[in-house]
């Protein structure tokens, strides 16, 4: 696939169709879908170059850069390449719509669930410790949930925080994310600060504390 074809398939993603029956029928989710087939690793330098050159905030530029990254994401899981998983990691500190963050941060979720792959220790994540404490309730989730890509100690210190919030109703869905991410990254150390947890009211805090507990076990006894 060269440089049209692929912004031939973005422009894909972003068609509305006006007719159809169900989803899968749409243009747009044919292209996702065709979006997640590719494993071609020269397509990331065609995939950095397009954002680059549509980086305006004009709402067209900022749907093919969406789009962009969809792709990119979904062929880390298949290809993953360090250089351009950097470049990813630092666009998370130029965009600032919160709903190109989002999809973004989802992608790198996606690393480790239901990829199995995380962030190398090499590699700066300093842009997702930030939008982890963002203003905006629905970037700080994601980026807490995207820690569970990034094995390091630094992800770990940033979940504990929320895990040691004695406002489970102010703190629940930080804590719900911060669990989740503990699945991926947590030690045997954080297992006292989910244990508490054991005891919530809130299922879903319960279900996600349990499960990270289990996780870091099985990790650590193999």
């Amino acid at each position: 696939m060269d440089k049209t074809e692929l912004l031939e398939l973005i422009t894909k993603f972003n068609t509305k169709d006006e007719q159809f029956t169900v989803s899968t029928e749409t243009t747009s989710w044919k292209a996702h879908r065709e979006a997640e087939t590719l494993t071609d690793p020269a397509l990331f330098p065609l995939l950095q170059e397009i954002i680059e050159e549509h980086g305006g905030k004009k709402k067209d530029q900022r749907e093919i850069r969406d789009a962009a990254y969809f792709i990119f994401g979904r062929l880390m899981q298949a290809a993953f390449d360090e250089r351009s998983c950097a470049f990813f990691l630092q666009r998370l500190g130029v965009e600032t719509d919160q709903y190109v963050l989002c999809s973004m941060l989802d992608r790198v979720y996606d690393w480790w669930r239901p990829a199995g792959k995380t962030i190398p220790v090499s590699l700066d994540i300093s842009n997702i410790l930030t939008l982890a404490k963002d203003d905006r309730n629905t970037v700080r989730y994601s980026a807490i949930r995207a820690l569970g890509a990034c094995p390091r100690e630094e992800s770990r210190n940033l979940l504990l925080y929320y895990l040691r919030q004695e406002d489970e109703k102010a703190y629940q869905y930080e804590i719900y994310y911060a669990s989740i991410a503990m699945q991926g990254i947590g030690e045997p150390a954080d297992i006292p600060f989910l244990k508490r947890f054991l005891k919530s009211r809130r299922p879903d805090i319960k279900m996600t504390a349990q499960y990270a507990i289990q996780f870091i076990q099985e990790r650590n006894c193999r």
